[in-house]
């Protein structure tokens, strides 16, 4: 299904925008909230998880990494394809699902960029598991994907309330409501494309993260853009002023043996001299 928005170039399957000339331009447009602020980019080796078709690999090696796309989709792929070519830079690309990277070794990369499509699996802790494998310790992973709570709202609303379309409990896909809900618009473009969507629980991302050996140090949750007071009711901006569009999760692998000064046994108080006072024991 995301192969045939792809050909049709919607939204989210090509380049949006045009990121500025300055290295800390870029970095502002590709990473606009600083989740990996402090993260050496120039040398490191990225993986930019199902970053096919847009400017973030790119971004990337401009910034001196040494990048690599990995995608479902040939067209999102042949889009960066184009993309790197027409801005002078080098990424490898790889077909394949995200559930098997089989096909890099353990450790292979410092930072590991995975942007919205999460939501497009139905195995979240494998996939999770996958990533913490292929990350190098001390790298970092950053998540970006739909709210769970909010992906089960869209076109719900009745009645002046929104209804959630399934429980919040269940790992089954969201369903549809309606023709309007499976539609992707681009200006006068409509294209009715029903994809698959699951609404991963923070407990599963969490959860899915650490059993792939990382540390979650940062969870974000959010809505694209200003806040619009007057949104009409039942429109996606309304329900973004209501509950988060988005979150952002990340995570770090540690270095081993950095916790281990935390698992040593606290040392032994001195014991005074007998005929000492503690004061001067001290």
């Amino acid at each position: 299904m995301w192969e045939r928005l792809a050909k049709a170039a919607m939204n989210y399957t090509r380049p949006f925008g045009r990121p500025p000339k300055s290295r800390a331009g870029m970095r502002r447009f590709m990473d606009p909230r600083g989740r990996l602020k402090g993260v050496r980019l120039d040398g490191a080796r990225v993986l930019g998880l199902a970053a096919g078709g847009g400017w973030d690999p790119v971004i990337f090696a401009k910034l001196g990494a040494e990048t690599t796309v990995f995608d479902i989709s040939p067209t999102q792929l042949q889009t960066v394809r184009h993309l790197a070519a027409r801005q002078r830079v080098k990424l490898r690309l790889v077909r394949g699902n995200m559930k098997d990277l089989s096909v890099f070794k353990d450790a292979s990369f410092d930072v590991v960029w995975h942007c919205h499509s999460l939501v497009f699996i139905d195995d979240a802790v494998r996939v999770l598991k996958e990533v913490g494998r292929v990350l190098a310790p001390g790298g970092t992973y950053l998540l970006s994907t739909m709210h769970p709570t909010t992906l089960r709202l869209y076109g719900t609303y009745k009645d002046g309330g929104w209804r959630p379309k399934i429980s919040y409990f269940t790992d089954k896909p969201v369903p549809y409501v309606s023709e309007w809900d499976m539609t992707w618009t681009l200006g006068n473009k409509k294209l009715v494309a029903p994809t698959i969507e699951f609404g991963h629980r923070f407990e599963t991302i969490v959860n899915g993260m650490v059993a792939g050996g990382m540390v979650v140090d940062g969870i974000w949750e959010f809505s694209p853009g200003p806040p619009e007071p007057d949104a009409e009711p039942g429109s996606e901006a309304h329900l973004d002023l209501l509950f988060p569009a988005f979150i952002e999760v990340r995570g770090k692998k540690p270095v081993p043996g950095a916790f281990a000064a935390d698992r040593r046994p606290a040392a032994r108080p001195a014991v005074a001299a007998k005929g000492t006072s503690r004061r001067r024991a001290r």
